[in-house]
C-alpha cells in the first residue's frame, strides 16, 4: 500500500496538469456535498446550547378538526401545553416557547436616544433545563419570578458588553421597549444558526397578558411550541405514546366533536427540522429520495468526467500493466493498485474541497444556512451568523468527507481499473507509451 501511494505521489509530480485538473474537479464536487452536509449537521447535531437534541421531542403545531370537516392549523394553545404536555410523567422536563405576533423589540442604552433592535425569546423557567446555556454571570430567572410575571431578563454576553461595556451586570436594569427589566443572568452568545434558542434577551412569557389566549373554537391552537426532554433516547417512544394519549383524552372532553391532531408529532429534533407547515407533516421517504438523488447527481456527473481522465491515464500505462501480468500479478492486485493510486488523487481533492467548503460557509453563512428552509429570518442589525469551530471541525464531518472520497474514488476508478487490468497481455505489452 505504501509503495502504491509513493508511486501515485510521483505521478502527481510528473503529471502536474492532469493532477491539478483532477484535484480541482474532485474538490469542487466534494465542496457542494460538504456544504450540504455541514449545514444539516449544524441543524441536527448536539451543538451549544442545544446539546440535548438527540433525546429531545418537539411539538410545533397541531390541526384542530371539526366533525363537519372544517380544519384550522397553527401552534399550540397554553391550554394544551398545560393540560397535555407539562403533565407528562415520563419526561425529564418540558419547556414551552411563546411566540407573540407583531411585536418588534428595541433596547434603549442608558443616557442615549439610540434604539437597538434585538431578538427576544419568551420562555419559561424549564427552558434553562432543556437547553444547556453557559452562564457567565448570575442565574436564570426563578420559578417564582416566572409565575409572578416579574420584569426580569437573561441577556447575551455581546448585548451586555454593548449596553454596559462588561458582563458584570447582574442586578442592573435594561430598558426593553421603554420598560425596565432586571438582569438576572448573562449567558455566552448563542449562534443565529441554532434558531430554537437564539436570542439576545430571554424573558418570562408570563409578562404577556395574552399568553393564555387561543384563536379557535376548541381552544387548542395558540402561540406555543413545546420541547420535551427525555431521560434517555430509549424513553422517546414511551413519551411519544403518552403525549398522544393525553391529546386524545383532552380532545374527548371538547364538545361538538372537535379533535386535535398532531400530524405525526411529537417529532424527534432532527425530524422537526423538516416540518415546515402546520397542517401537514414531512414525507421522510420523499425527502430521503430527494437528497439521495441530489448527492448522487453531485457525485455522478463529475465522476463520469474524472473517470474519462483516469481511463486516459491508464491507457498510457498499459505496458506497465502488461509486464506485471506477464510476471504473474493477478487481476485483483492490479485493480487494487489502481484504486489505491486514484484514491490519493481523490483524497487530495477531498481535502481541497473540505477546506473550500469551510471558506464558502464562513464567507456566505447568511444565505447558505437558509438552504432547505421555507422561511429564513435575517439576523438583527449588527448581528453576525456565528459559526464555532465545533460546528465545522468534528469527527462526523470528517467521516462524511472521507466517505464521499471513497465513493467518488469508486465511481471514477472502477471502469478504468477493470479495463486496464483485463486487457490481453500481448496487447498491453505492445501498447505505445
Amino acid at each position: 500500500m505504501l509503495l502504491y501511494f509513493k508511486q501515485a505521489w510521483n505521478l502527481v509530480k510528473q503529471e502536474k496538469l492532469f493532477s491539478s485538473i483532477y484535484i480541482i474537479g474532485t474538490g469542487l464536487s466534494i465542496t457542494i456535498v460538504m456544504v450540504l452536509s455541514i449545514v444539516y449537521y449544524i441543524r441536527i447535531a448536539n451543538i451549544y446550547p442545544e446539546t440535548n437534541r438527540d433525546r429531545m421531542l418537539v411539538v410545533k403545531s397541531g390541526v384542530e378538526k371539526k366533525a363537519d370537516g372544517d380544519i384550522s392549523s397553527g401552534q399550540l394553545s397554553y391550554k394544551i401545553i398545560e393540560t397535555c404536555l407539562l403533565s407528562l410523567d415520563d419526561a425529564e422536563t418540558v419547556s414551552a416557547i411563546y411566540s407573540p405576533w407583531g411585536i418588534e423589540h428595541y433596547v434603549q442604552p442608558t443616557g442615549s436616544k439610540e434604539q437597538i433592535p434585538v431578538t427576544v425569546k419568551y420562555v419559561d423557567n424549564a427552558f434553562w433545563k432543556v437547553f444547556s446555556f453557559r452562564f457567565l454571570q448570575g442565574t436564570p430567572f426563578t420559578e417564582a419570578d416566572f409565575q409572578s410575571g416579574m420584569y426580569t431578563a437573561v441577556i447575551s454576553e455581546s448585548m451586555a458588553k454593548r449596553l454596559f461595556g462588561t458582563v458584570d451586570v447582574v442586578g442592573q436594569d435594561v430598558s426593553l421597549n421603554f420598560m425596565p427589566y432586571k438582569v438576572c443572568g448573562v449567558v455566552k452568545d448563542v449562534s443565529f444558526v441554532t434558531e430554537t434558542t437564539y436570542a439576545q434577551l430571554w424573558i418570562p412569557y408570563t409578562l404577556d397578558p395574552d399568553y393564555k389566549e387561543n384563536f379557535t373554537e376548541g381552544g387548542m391552537l395558540g402561540r406555543f411550541r413545546a420541547y420535551i426532554l427525555a431521560p434517555s433516547v430509549n424513553e422517546i417512544g414511551k413519551i411519544r405514546n403518552e403525549t398522544l394519549e393525553n391529546i386524545h383524552k383532552f380532545s374527548s372532553t371538547i364538545p361538538d366533536n372537535i379533535e386535535l391532531q398532531l400530524i405525526g408529532q411529537p417529532d424527534k429534533y432532527w425530524e422537526s427540522t423538516f416540518r415546515l407547515y402546520s397542517n401537514q407533516g414531512p414525507d421522510f421517504t420523499k425527502i430521503s429520495w430527494q437528497y439521495s438523488l441530489i448527492f448522487l447527481v453531485l457525485l455522478l456527473i463529475p465522476g463520469i468526467s474524472l473517470s474519462g481522465m483516469t481511463d486516459s491515464r491508464m491507457e498510457r500505462r498499459l505496458s506497465e500493466m502488461g509486464i506485471r501480468r506477464a510476471f504473474g500479478a493477478p487481476v485483483k492486485t492490479l485493480m487494487w493498485q489502481i484504486f489505491s493510486e486514484n484514491f490519493l488523487f481523490t483524497l487530495l481533492g477531498g481535502l481541497a474541497g473540505l477546506l473550500f467548503s469551510y471558506l464558502l460557509i464562513l464567507l456566505c453563512a447568511d444565505w447558505i444556512m437558509s438552504i432547505g428552509q421555507r422561511m429564513f429570518e435575517l439576523p438583527p442589525e449588527g448581528t453576525k451568523v456565528m459559526l464555532t469551530p465545533t460546528m465545522l471541525i468534528n469527527i462526523p464531518v470528517f467521516l462524511i468527507a472521507l466517505g464521499v472520497c471513497f465513493l467518488l474514488n469508486i465511481i471514477t476508478a472502477i471502469i478504468p481499473a477493470w479495463r486496464a487490468s483485463h486487457k490481453e497481455i500481448l496487447f498491453s505489452l505492445n501498447a505505445k507509451q
